[in-house]
């Protein structure tokens, strides 16, 4: 009898193994995103009402960071859906949560090079936050050569999308609390999308390269008969 419960036991446990495995393969994709993907205007959102900056700015990050793990629900991912287990009434975002897999903690920084060094790291971007404003932001990226920071404000009257950070309503020197994915964990960046008219360029380029035509040599005698011919096209 005892035989048979250690039996039953051990295959149920192979049972519910084979089911998370299989969930966890439903909820990723295999694809890689792209940067344009990753920036589309559909993944970033607005705050519901006044107050709620760092949680809109959350679920951004939070949508980024599950794309570029490969969740295929990261749509799922709301303000009102992080705000279940984020949001306390009267009080505010909570230091650390997790939602549909994905963690945030906070942290503080002093300066603007400690955003650039946290981006660097987290290439879903990070919530940034001016705690004497008090406004957050969900910023995005930075470009070294440009030396541009982007990020996407969730207050009204701003774009629903990635621009500059200049044209937030906080400024990145004044940024003193972060807020950053901590699982999933090492995300690849997103991959630069082919242009699709590459082909094309080479082609157009190749075409203004002369043709060079030589006449056949029948002898050494004849080699000073020889005839270029030079064609433009």
């Amino acid at each position: 009898m005892k035989k048979w419960m250690l039996l039953l036991s051990l295959v149920l446990m192979i049972v519910i193994v084979n089911c998370g495995q299989a969930q966890a393969a439903e909820k990723t994709a295999t694809k890689d995103i792209t940067f344009e993907e990753l920036n589309d205007e559909n993944v970033f959102i607005k705050q519901s009402r006044r107050g709620t900056c760092t949680l809109a700015s959350s679920a951004m990050i939070m949508r980024r960071a599950a794309m570029l793990a490969g969740y295929e629900d990261w749509e799922d991912i709301t303000e009102s859906s992080v705000g279940s287990v984020a949001w306390r009434e009267g009080v505010g975002i909570s230091w650390t949560f997790t939602y549909d897999g994905v963690t945030m903690t906070h942290d503080y920084v002093s300066s603007v090079e400690d955003l650039k060094k946290l981006l660097k790291e987290h290439p879903e971007g990070i919530v940034a936050y001016d705690s004497n404003k008090p406004h957050a932001i969900a910023l995005t990226d930075y470009d070294e050569e440009t030396d541009t920071f982007y990020c996407s404000d969730p207050a009204e009257g701003c774009a629903q999308a990635r621009v500059p950070a200049s044209d937030a309503i906080i400024e990145l020197e004044d940024v003193d609390v972060v807020w950053y994915v901590t699982s999933p964990s090492k995300l690849n960046p997103p991959v630069q999308a082919e242009k699709e008219n590459d082909s094309e360029e080479a082609a157009a380029e190749q075409s203004l390269i002369p043709a060079i035509e030589i006449a056949p040599v029948t002898g050494v005698d004849s080699l000073d008969k020889t005839e270029l011919k030079l064609e433009m096209s």
